[in-house]
């Protein structure tokens, strides 16, 4: 298996220890380990890719999605978004940016963690200080 980049079990006929020693084995030599089962109406699937894959989605929940009134050129930047829809995020979770109009670095960063204020606005962990003037 270690010339591989993942191994998938779709159906398992094997034994869980077998299942689990196969993991152990793919997990230690960086190799991705997928095993899914359909059970009728239901169903699962276990993904394992290794000590260094990042997952930002702690909840499975639906993304987000708000519009931005404003984003200050500070450290950190304080994004509030409209007044209509209040935000649902945590601490600590991600957010990315797409379409905004003068803060183009916010368009084109990875996920950007952030620390609630209240219901309509939110620290980014990231300095803005240099950013181009946020527009719409």
């Amino acid at each position: 298996m270690k010339n591989y980049n993942v191994v998938v079990f779709t159906e398992v006929f094997n034994t869980i220890d077998t299942l689990i020693e196969t993991n152990k084995f793919c997990h230690e030599n960086g190799v991705g380990f997928i095993c899914t089962q359909n059970l009728g109406a239901a169903g699962y699937v276990f993904l394992d890719y290794g000590k260094e894959f990042l997952n930002i989605d702690a909840d499975g929940e639906e993304v987000k999605e708000f519009i931005v009134s404003d984003i200050t050129q500070e450290n950190p930047a304080i994004c509030t978004v409209h007044e209509d829809k209040r935000h649902k995020f945590q601490d600590g979770d991600f957010v990315k940016f797409r379409e905004l109009e003068g803060m183009p670095e916010l368009n084109e960063a990875p996920p950007i963690e952030i620390t609630v204020i209240d219901g309509y606005s939110f620290k980014l962990k990231i300095d803005a200080t240099g950013f181009g003037a946020y527009k719409r």
